[in-house]
Parts: structure tokens; sequence; C-alpha cells
């Protein structure tokens, strides 16, 4: 009976008693009713921690709305104060009977927020309405969430259910159970014919028989008295002692004889010692039926509630610790982000170069260059003999410095070149804050000979670097501007032998002379200054540094004797506000001018330690009769 219950229960735990093939948790109904409403709610990698393929999650709205996925310090970065439902995982560890549930936790504050549907933070972005199913994918390796809103007004969804395959499989005591009964049965068919045979050769009439037969060989031989007398004492040597030392009644199957073809006497007795065995037997087997009952009703459990806490518990533990390590360091923005990003701003400042519009740039363009395509819009419409800006391309993309420091604000610096572009571009790319987009504040051509190593997004070396700070390059970023603004005035200035040689500052000291030249009756003074505060510097793989910084250079000309007119273009006219192009006062003009420097790491010798210009692009700005 031992044996089939052991079997029964084998079997019954791959049937009637196994796990379910898949597992769901639900949201709590009754605390999603007394959580409060909120215009967000957040859902976190951790329904993901309770199986190791990625779970399936069914989320539950009113009307519309939207789901974006970000990384998860970009989601709380941009929630910043407000009110908001955050789905923190799975509680596996419920009371009997009871299925798991999905946690919701709730954080107070603003009630609306604005829509955050269109921000560069998410990877992606779905529309949904009313029921969605999908199962969780992030991109790549990181700390991961979901942004869920209606429109950061009405109250965002927070009914969810989550289901993930069932990974714990059968129980473990299947096959134990099934071996253990399989024996059971063998040895209580073994015990049954041997009780059967026991019984057949114990039975009442083989012993008449048997004694019947005894009794004719007395008569037979009871002419030989004296031959006989010792018979007796023979038989009961054997009688009491063949029982203790013979195992023959063990293992023969027909009753033994004494050689003559008689049955021997003194293998009744034998028979007996038989039944005392198989009680024994019978012991054994129920006392192995008991012990294997007791490990199904003690140790089974045990050990398979065990079994099923670990992956709860212990594995998402250890990928919690080794994601938070990985997303110190993970970039700041993916490829699919940054493609995305650039595409919108070169759609934008396509739409505004067409319109020569400045107020179109806003939304994507940002300080200092929305200011100077401004004026290039507006000196092109002066004069045909103005350059364009150059458009900006978003691609192919030939470098990317993106420092991995998640802080606000937010620094890109991208190299492309389109077919529409001479030479590449670096355009520099700028998020002031987690709620705001990011714009394009600098778009400078480079020179021919520049170098800048390849880099790309994965590269997390990438560091911003305090403008007076020069540690480990030959100086600082404040320095190196201040002293080519120097360089530039005066082509003798000492700076020069801390620069590399390039022909664009060979060509700024040509043109400078040559308005000399050309005006020998005014006065012409060139004052350049770099504007504190406006440098920007990333320290790169190699240790050398990129610096984008500003210049304005004002240009005064004025009449060397009284009486006497200086002469500028229509368009220098048109930004002073005046009709005519002569003017018997000073005359001065304001260029701003974008410079790109790459300044050595600290070390670096001989022509490899100066600094070398990278970039430069300048629009003049302002006009002013004196």
């Amino acid at each position: 009976m031992l044996g089939l219950a052991a079997l029964v229960g084998a079997v019954g735990l791959q049937t009637i008693w196994a796990p379910p093939a898949t597992l769901t948790a639900t949201t709590d109904q009754s605390s999603v009713d007394a959580a409060p409403e909120a215009p967000l709610t957040v859902i976190t990698g951790g329904i993901n921690e309770v199986a190791e393929d990625p779970v399936d999650y069914t989320l539950t709205g009113d009307g519309d709305y939207t789901v974006m996925l970000g990384q998860t310090r970009d989601i709380e970065a941009w929630i910043g104060d407000a009110a908001h439902n955050t789905v923190t995982g799975v509680e596996t560890e419920v009371p009997n009977g009871q299925d798991p549930r999905v946690v919701v936790e709730h954080t107070e504050g603003e009630a609306t927020v604005p829509d955050p549907a269109g921000s560069d933070l998410w990877v992606d972005t779905q529309e949904a309405s009313g029921t969605i199913e999908q199962r969780w994918s992030v991109p790549s390796e990181g700390d991961w969430s979901l942004l869920v809103a209606a429109d950061g007004t009405e109250p965002a969804p927070a009914e969810m259910t989550v289901s993930w395959t069932n990974t714990l499989g059968d129980s473990p005591w299947i096959v134990p159970l099934a071996i253990i009964g399989g024996l059971l049965v063998l040895a209580g068919l073994g015990l049954l014919v041997w009780a059967l045979l026991i019984r057949r050769r114990t039975a009442p009439g083989n012993t008449g028989n048997r004694r019947h037969h005894h009794n004719n060989n007395d008569n037979n031989d009871g002419g030989a008295g004296g031959t006989s007398a010792g018979s007796p004492d023979v038989r009961g040597s054997s009688a009491s002692s063949t029982p203790n030392t013979s195992t023959t009644p063990n293992t023969s199957t027909t009753p033994p004889s004494d050689g003559t073809g008689q049955v021997s006497r003194t293998q009744a007795p034998r028979m007996q010692v038989g039944r005392p065995h198989a009680s024994r037997a019978r012991l054994a087997g129920l006392l192995a039926g008991s012990l294997a009952l007791a490990g199904v009703l003690g140790v089974g459990p045990a050990t398979a509630q065990g079994t099923q806490g670990a992956p709860a518990s212990d594995a998402p533990q250890a990928s919690d610790q080794a994601s938070a390590d990985e997303s110190d360091q993970y970039p700041i923005l993916t490829d699919s982000q940054l493609e995305r990003i650039l595409g919108q701003i070169e759609s934008v400042v396509a739409e505004g170069d067409a319109e020569q519009d400045p107020e179109v740039l806003k939304p994507r363009v940002a300080d200092p260059q929305l200011s100077m395509r401004g004026a290039n819009y507006a000196n092109v419409q002066v004069s045909d003999d103005v350059r364009a800006a150059e458009p900006v391309a978003a691609a192919p993309i030939r470098s990317v410095l993106a420092p991995a420091d998640p802080a606000f604000p937010r620094t890109v610096t991208v190299v492309t070149q389109g077919e529409a572009n001479a030479t590449p571009q670096l355009l520099m790319l700028r998020q002031d804050s987690a709620r705001a987009q990011y714009r394009l504040v600098t778009a400078a051509s480079m020179i021919p000979g520049a170098r800048l190593p390849a880099s790309d997004l994965s590269n997390t070396e990438v560091e911003m670097v305090a403008e007076d700070d020069g540690s480990g390059l030959v100086m600082s970023p404040a320095t190196a501007v201040d002293g080519l603004a120097r360089y530039l005035n005066v082509p003798d200035h000492s700076f020069g032998e801390q620069f590399a040689h390039n022909s664009m500052v060979d060509g700024i000291h040509d043109y400078q002379a040559s308005i000399e030249e050309e005006a020998p009756d005014a006065r012409l003074s060139l004052l350049r200054e770099s504007i504190p505060g406006t440098t920007t510097t990333m320290r790169l793989a190699d240790g050398s540094a990129l610096v984008l910084g500003l210049l304005d250079a004002r240009m005064t000309i004025a009449p060397r004797e009284e009486g006497a007119t200086v002469m500028v273009d229509e368009v220098a006219a048109a930004l002073a506000g005046e009709d005519s192009t002569e003017s018997d006062s000073p005359v001065e003009m304001t260029y701003r001018e974008v410079v790109a420097l790459r300044i050595p790491a600290e070390g670096a010798t001989g022509d490899e330690a100066k600094v070398s210009m990278v970039a430069l692009t300048d629009e003049l700005q302002s006009v002013t009769y004196e």
C-alpha cells in the first residue's frame, strides 16, 4: 500500500498537484482604490525580477494615455516634485491561498505636470488607449522604467496585471517517490510470493503425509532394535542444531531429503523458523514506508519552499546591485535618442533657414547659435554678398562626445558632415533641465587639418571640466581662450609660441592687415575679448580637452582728420539703422566669434604640447555710429 501511495503521489505531483505553467499577479484593487490619483505612474524593472525571462504585463486605463521608456534616473529627474504612483515589483511571499500581487506605492506632490510625451529623455514612446498587453523589454543594460501619463492633468493608469512563466519546474519529490514506490511494490510482491510458498510448505496435509511416511519407516525397522537405538539421539541432535545454523528453508522451493529419497523429519522445525523471518521483513518494509512518508510530509515541503524562495529573493538582489553599479557609468543617451534629437534639430533649423525667421528656431536652438543665426538672416536679407549660415546636418555622425555624468545641464558634442557641408561641423547640444529639450548652442565648421579623436556614446571617460581647471592639461581652458584672443589681435603676441600654426589664424591676420591698407585715411583699432562664463570644456579619453569659447571682436574705424568720413557697406549701415553708408564719426562693428580649441594633456612635449584650433565661425552682430 505504501508503494502504491508513493506512485500515486508521484503521478499527482505531475498532474493534479503540478504547479501552473504561468503565474499571475495583479494590483491589489483595494490599495489602488485607496491610493490617491496622480498624473504620473512609474513602472519599474522590479516587475521583471520574478522570472529569468521577460514578463508580460497588462496595463488598464480610462481613455488615451502614453507609455514612455526611459532610464530610471531620467524618469525620476523629470518627475521631480510631482505626485506619482510607482509600481515597485511583484510580491510573491503572500499568505497561503492568496495570489501574488503587484505592489503600488504613492508619492505626494504636484497634482498637475506638463505633458511628458515629447521629452528627449525617452528612448521609446507608445500611444495607448484602454488596455494594452506587452512584454517587458529594454534596449540594453542599465536601469530602465516606464513612465505612464494621460496628459499631465488627468490621472494616469495604475491598474496592472503581470504574468510570467513558472520556472520553478516540477516538484523535486516526483522522481524519489516514483523510485521508492516502485521498490516498495516490488518488495511487497516478493514478500507475498515468499509467504505463499511458506504457507504451501506448512500446510496440514503435507505434514500428515510426512508423518505417515515416517511411521512406515519405523515399522519396517522395528526388527533391528539394536541398530536403531541411536537414531533418536542423532535425530534429536539434528533437530536442535540445524534450525539455528542452516538457511536452506529460506532459499529452497522443495522440502530437502536425507539422501535416500525420503523426507527427513529434522526439517519440520526449520519451517517454524521461516515465519519469524517473514515478520521481520514485513516490519522492515513498514519502517521503510514510514520513513518515506516522513520524507514526503516533513522534509519535502520545507525543501520545496526553500527552492521557491531563492529566485524571488537572492537572484534579483544580485541583479539589482549589478544594474546599480553599471548605471553609474551608463551613457546619457542611446544611439536612437541622439539620432532622433539631431533629426529634429536639423528639421527645425532647415525650416528657420527657409523662412529666415529666428522665432522658428527657438524650440531647438539656443544662444549663442540662436542670436548668430538670427543675425545672419538679417544680414542676408540686406545683401546677397553675405554668406548664408551653414546648414545643420544630422547625419552621418562621425564622432560623439557625451559625458556619463547624468547631472543637468547635459552637454553633448557631435561631429557631422552632410552633403551641403564643405567640412565637418562641430555641433554642441545642451539640455538645461530634465523637462527641457536638447537645443543646438553651437554650430562651427571645422578648419582644414584639425583633428579630434574618434568617439561614440559608449565612451564613458569623457567628463566636463571647469573653465579655470587646468589639472592634467598644459593650461586651463580660460587661459587658452583668453590667449587666443590676444594672439588674434596681435600677430606678434607671445601666446603664438604656444599655439599650433594653421591657415585660419593666418587668414585672420591677413584680413585685418588688409583693412588698414585699404583705409589709409582712417584709424583702425581691434579688440578681442573672451566672454567669461561661456566656456564649455570636455576632457577626452586621451587626456586632452576640447574647449568651446565665445569671443567678442570689436573693430572701430574713425576718420584721421576732421571733416573726413568713414565708408561702410550696406549691411553695416542697416545694422546701425542708418540710411547712409558714410559717417563722419567713428563706427564700431561687433562680431561674435565661436572658437573650438584642443588643449593637450599635461606632459606633452614639442609641437604636441601646443594648443590647436579645431573650428571657428563668426557673424556680424551689431554696428553703431558713435
